[in-house]
């Protein structure tokens, strides 16, 4: 029997963060129980530091000079081979939930950047579902899926996000425990917060379409990078 695929990727996150690593500044008892119960590879070796480099070559198993994404900025070719497009001609239902960035945030001329204002979700890629969020709660250089969802049905909560630390930006100013910038304390309602709204998504898309067989759901949260706003609740927990 084909087995269901769930990839779950964090943004910027070093490795020695989990407690299953030796982390001992935040818990992570979930990722923990999966290192325990599963495989926890200490050997692993990331082709770039970058995001987009990175991203591309998780989806096309290919080097960066193979699939040309050298930097950020740089869309990974449309006809680049995925595996996400792979699986799909094979049977599987395939969805992305969460920060996709294989093309440029800042233009406004690719589907990533546009979905969510035309009220598309796809497919592209191969995904046959994409729900797309980034760093923040606010628009920004892009409209994602998130940051729409926020606005129409949360639009209190929008303020809680900053920035990147631009010139002049709020978030440029000492927050938070320290005083240090980008770390600003976020008043948001945890379940409202984009890591939670792409857990519920997830959980929503398994249940409308679990039943037809095989599943393939890249699941990409884009917690940890600048600017930090943790929800208020789940800073106080830890």
């Amino acid at each position: 029997m084909a087995r269901n695929v769930l990839l779950i990727t964090t943004d910027q996150q070093r490795f020695d963060a989990l407690g299953c690593n030796g982390g001992a500044f935040a818990r992570t008892p979930n990722i923990d129980a999966l290192a325990v119960t599963g495989l926890n590879y200490t050997q692993a070796r990331n082709q770039s530091t970058v995001c987009m480099p990175a991203r591309s070559t998780i989806l096309t198993g290919q080097s960066i000079r193979r699939h040309g994404v050298t930097s950020n900025g740089i869309p990974l070719p449309e006809h680049a081979p995925n595996i996400a497009q792979l699986l799909a001609d094979n049977g599987y239902r395939t969805a992305l939930i969460g920060k996709a960035h294989f093309e440029p945030h800042a233009a406004k001329t690719y589907f990533e950047n546009t979905a969510a204002g035309d009220g598309s979700t796809g497919p592209h890629r191969g995904f046959e579902r994409m729900e797309l969020c980034g760093h923040t709660g606010r628009a920004g250089r892009s409209l994602f899926h998130y940051p729409k969802w926020l606005a129409d049905a949360h639009p209190d909560a929008v303020e809680g996000f900053h920035e990147y630390a631009v010139g002049g930006a709020p978030s440029n100013a000492g927050w938070g425990d320290t005083g240090a910038p980008q770390v600003a304390h976020n008043p948001i309602a945890v379940e409202h917060y984009h890591t939670h709204w792409t857990a519920a998504a997830d959980h929503g898309l398994v249940g409308r379409i679990g039943g037809y067989g095989q599943l393939v759901l890249l699941d990409e949260l884009s917690r940890p990078p600048s600017p930090l706003g943790p929800a208020r609740c789940r800073r106080e927990a830890v």
